[in-house]
């Protein structure tokens, strides 16, 4: 019974292998698969308007060497890297066009969706449970070693012997070096028994077999790259996948991760980025998520309450369960804008204006959904973010959606925000 005990704590939180894939700068190769003119130059993707340069959304690994970044308006990046190219969002109806991206979208779930189950995180973002697939694979091994040479953009954190940056010699030449002799050394501590194919470490690697063969076939498929992270469980994936960017995966094993939490920011880790991480550094006065580790479960139940306490506990030990749930599709279909400074609205007749082109846009894209994913939506939200008095607040409304018409849905949107105008009833001004 003790050993039964200790074999349970060992495995608690590494009963499954979940892997987070994200495409590779995603509108950018977008782009430069519409135009191949573009491919290996520092390039951008900006929004449709055009003051100072336009803003920008996404930009291509060449063109953050020069230190352009997401954010930064068109005119700046270019005194950076005079020789920055720019592709422009398409606009429609006076908002941003995204439909190429989301038919992009598309294309790389579909392939994926063939080896494993997903779920769709994001346009460019995708959570896969390996778990049954990396035990069916391991029950095919028969005690035969993992070849390295299947994993040939694998990285394992913590396995690398030495420190890169103390290396003479061409960065990614040593890059590449530290990768191999890390990756030889994980896989020199793997079991080799088919009894051990419960090994969670062991399982790791299978599902990083199969998260190679995944992207292999999502570049062969529709010429596009993405990285990966594969772990126990999402937030582990997700951190692990950022690692070593662009078209590479890392493993991480729950033994890399005390060394890993202890330089970590807590604001890194996922779910932790906003208020209750803010919340968690400010009540413990830590900074890094290792620190977590040295306050007991019961003063984080008492701070933070049973649940998040509990969730807190775990997490800083790289413990985390929350499922991957079988999704290829969102779950709601949404359009906005954004008026600020002297955009913003000011009178009835803009707001019913705009309503009906987000309306517009929606119909059509319901329309689609319809047609190709046989559902139907049920519910209208309307959601506003209200700017005054050096404060904005943001506030929400829904109704049944009864029929995808623009003019209704135009309507009934109105209706549900009307409350919220400040004006007179019988006055035009918003």
């Amino acid at each position: 019974l003790v050993s039964l005990l200790l074999m349970m704590m060992v495995i608690r939180g590494q009963e499954r292998v979940v892997a987070l894939v994200d495409m590779d700068c995603f509108y950018v190769q977008v782009e430069q698969k519409n135009n191949p003119e573009l491919r290996g130059k520092p390039c951008a993707v900006v929004q449709y308007k055009t003051w100072q340069g336009g803003g920008i959304i996404a930009v291509s690994y060449e063109a953050r060497a020069y230190g352009v970044t997401r954010g930064m308006r068109g005119q700046e990046a270019k005194k950076k890297c005079p020789q920055l190219q720019f592709a422009r969002i398409p606009e429609a109806r006076g908002k941003a066009d995204l439909s190429k991206y989301r038919e992009a979208s598309v294309q790389v779930l579909s392939v994926m969706s063939r080896f494993a189950v997903i779920e769709r995180a994001s346009i460019d973002e995708v959570f896969v449970d390996l778990t049954a697939a990396a035990h069916q694979r391991c029950c095919k091994l028969e005690g035969q070693r993992i070849d390295g040479r299947l994993l040939e953009t694998t990285f394992v954190e913590g396995f690398s012997p030495y420190n890169q940056a103390e290396q003479p010699g061409d960065p990614a030449v040593q890059r590449e070096k530290a990768r191999r002799a890390g990756l030889d050394s994980w896989l020199d501590s793997l079991p080799l028994t088919s009894q051990d194919g419960e090994c969670p470490e062991l399982l790791l690697t299978v599902g990083a077999l199969i998260i190679e063969e995944m992207r292999a076939a999502v570049e062969q498929e529709t010429g596009y790259t993405c990285s990966a992270g594969v772990s126990h469980n999402k937030v582990l994936a997700k951190l692990s996948c950022g690692l070593n960017k662009p078209n590479r995966q890392t493993v991480l094993p729950m033994c890399s991760v005390p060394r890993l939490f202890d330089t970590l920011p807590i604001g890194k880790i996922r779910n932790l980025g906003g208020k209750l991480g803010e919340s968690v550094a400010r009540l413990l006065n830590i900074e890094y998520m290792g620190q977590l580790r040295a306050f007991p479960e019961s003063q984080l139940h008492s701070m933070f309450g049973e649940k998040t306490g509990k969730w807190l506990f775990d997490l800083c030990r790289g413990v985390e369960f929350e499922p991957v749930r079988p999704r290829h599709l969102p779950k709601s279909i949404g359009c906005s804008k954004n008026f600020l400074g002297t955009e913003a609205l000011s009178s009835c007749e803009q707001v019913k204006h705009w309503l009906l082109q987000l309306a517009t846009e929606l119909e059509e894209r319901l329309d689609k959904d319809k047609e190709q994913n046989q559902r139907v939506g049920r519910l209208l939200s309307v959601g506003v973010r209200l700017e005054g008095n050096n404060r904005s607040s943001s506030l929400s409304r829904c109704c049944a959606l009864p029929l995808y018409k623009a003019d209704r849905i135009t309507k009934d949107a109105f209706s549900l925000i009307q409350g919220l105008n400040s004006a007179a009833r019988h006055q035009a001004a918003w």
